[in-house]
C-alpha cells in the first residue's frame, strides 16, 4: 500500500465495543495494514441494561479477539458519558494514546461522539490522514433549526475528514449533500457476522424443517422474518396490522400460508403478544434471538419484513441479502439504493411507512407468487459480492491507500 515494506498503521477510535465489526477488524489486521482499536468503554462487554429490549444485555466476549486493541478510557452508556468532565478526560486519553501509537492514518466512527472529535482534532494537528465511517442519510425528518445548524456545522468538520467508508447509496448522498467530494468516498459495506450465518446456509433444508417443526408451521407456508427491537420506531404491530388485512381478504386458491416470526424483545412485546393470539398462528413471537439461533431463522425463512419508521443501514436486513432472501421493507430504511442492500425492483419491495395496506397487498402477492420470491431470491444472491465482507475488506485498504498517497507532510 506504500512505496516502503512497513506496513501502514491505522489506530481507530472506537466509542465501545461493537459486534459486527469485529470481523472486519480482524481481517484487516492480517493485511498490509497494522491496526490498533482504541477502545473508550466497556459497554457491551460487561453486562448491561438495554432500554430497547428491556433487558440485561451483553455481547459475546470474544468480540476482542482476534486483533490489536486496548481500552484507553471507560466511559459509561450514554447519557452519562456526556458529562463535560468525562468526556474531558476521554479526549485527553485519546491524545496521549494517539501520541504513544504514533499512526499513520486515524479511523473514527461517526462525528457525533467525544472520541471521534478528540480523534480528527489530533489528525489535524499532527497532519495525519484521517478517515471516518457512519451510516448517517437524509430519510429522516430534521427541524429546521436542525437542518441549518447541520449546514453551519458540518462542511467544515467533514472538510477535515481525508476519506470516508462509505455503508451505502443514502449515506454517500448525505455526504454529497454536505459537500463531500465522491472522489473521497470508499464504499466499505457494515461488516457483520457472516460465517455464522454461511455455516447456517450449509444445511439450510435441516434448519428450515427443524425451526417450522418446532413452532408448528406447515412445511409449504411462505414464512417471512422480522428481527429488532420492540419499539415504537420500529413498527412492528404495523406487521400484524398487514396480518389482520391478509386474514379478511378472500382466500385465493393459488395462496399459500402466510406465517411471520418474530425475533425481538422490547416495549411493544406485550402488545404483539396479544395481536399473536388474535390471529391464528399467522404471527409467532419467538422473543430475543441469540447469535447462536438467529441464523438458523434466516436459513427457514422465505422472506424478511422490516417496517421501522427510520433505520439508517439495518444490519438484520443485510443479513437477510446474505442469506439470499427477499426483503420488503419501508421506504425510511436507509439500506435502499440500486448498489445497496435493497434493490427495489429486484430483490425487494418498498411500502410507505405507516402503510399497512400496502405492505399487506405485498405480503398478500408474494405468497401466492412462488416464482416471483425465487426471482427476488436470485437477486439477493447476486448483491452479496457488493455487500459481503470481502467488499467491506476491500473498501477499507483502497481508502487507506487513498489517503496515504495524499496525506501532507507531518
Amino acid at each position: 500500500m506504500t512505496s516502503t515494506s512497513r506496513p501502514t498503521t491505522v489506530a481507530a477510535v472506537v466509542p465501545h465495543p461493537i459486534q459486527h465489526f469485529a470481523p472486519l477488524y480482524r481481517a484487516v489486521g492480517e493485511g498490509p495494514v497494522d491496526l490498533r482499536v482504541l477502545f473508550l468503554s466497556r459497554a457491551g462487554l460487561d453486562r448491561y441494561f438495554d432500554r430497547g429490549f428491556g433487558a440485561e444485555m451483553h455481547w459475546r466476549p470474544d468480540i476482542t479477539e482476534g486483533y490489536q486493541h486496548e481500552f484507553v478510557a471507560d466511559l459509561p452508556l450514554r447519557p452519562e458519558w456526556r458529562q463535560p468532565v468525562a468526556g474531558t478526560r476521554a479526549a485527553g486519553r485519546v491524545w496521549t494514546a494517539l501520541d504513544r501509537r504514533g499512526p499513520d492514518c486515524v479511523l473514527v466512527h461517526g462525528y457525533r461522539h467525544v472520541g471521534s472529535l478528540a480523534a480528527l482534532a489530533w489528525a489535524r494537528r499532527r497532519g495525519v490522514g484521517a478517515l471516518m465511517m457512519g451510516d448517517s442519510e437524509l430519510l429522516g425528518h430534521r427541524t429546521s433549526r436542525v437542518r441549518a445548524a447541520k449546514r453551519l456545522a458540518l462542511p467544515p468538520l467533514l472538510g477535515r475528514v481525508d476519506a470516508f467508508l462509505t455503508v451505502g447509496d443514502n449515506n454517500e448522498d448525505y455526504l454529497a449533500h454536505y459537500g463531500v467530494p465522491r472522489e473521497r468516498m470508499f464504499r466499505t459495506p457494515y461488516p457483520t457476522e457472516q460465517a455464522a450465518l454461511h455455516k447456517a446456509l450449509t444445511d439450510r433444508a435441516a434448519h428450515r424443517a427443524a425451526v417450522r417443526a418446532e413452532l408448528g408451521i406447515a412445511p409449504d407456508a411462505v414464512v417471512a422474518l422480522c428481527v429488532g427491537k420492540m419499539i415504537s420506531r420500529k413498527r412492528p404491530l404495523d406487521v400484524a396490522d398487514a396480518l389482520r388485512i391478509v386474514a379478511r381478504a378472500p382466500r385465493r386458491p393459488d395462496a399459500r400460508e402466510l406465517v411471520v416470526i418474530m425475533a425481538g424483545d422490547g416495549v411493544l412485546r406485550p402488545a404483539l403478544d396479544a395481536a399473536a393470539a388474535g390471529l391464528d398462528g399467522a404471527l409467532r413471537v419467538v422473543g430475543f434471538a441469540d447469535q447462536e439461533r438467529l441464523p438458523r431463522l434466516y436459513a427457514a425463512s422465505d422472506l424478511y419484513v422490516h417496517p421501522a419508521q427510520r433505520d439508517p443501514h439495518p444490519l438484520a436486513v443485510k443479513d437477510a441479502v446474505l442469506c439470499g432472501l427477499p426483503v420488503v421493507v419501508s421506504d425510511r430504511v436507509g439500506s435502499i439504493g440500486p448498489t445497496d442492500d435493497v434493490r427495489p425492483g429486484r430483490n425487494a419491495r418498498i411500502h410507505p411507512v405507516g402503510d399497512v395496506g400496502a405492505l399487506a397487498g405485498i405480503l398478500d402477492e408474494l405468497r401466492r407468487r412462488p416464482d416471483l420470491l425465487a426471482t427476488m431470491a436470485l437477486e439477493s444472491e447476486k448483491a452479496v459480492p457488493d455487500i459481503d465482507l470481502d467488499a467491506s475488506i476491500d473498501g477499507f485498504h483502497r481508502a487507506v491507500a487513498a489517503v496515504r498517497r495524499s496525506e501532507r507532510p507531518r
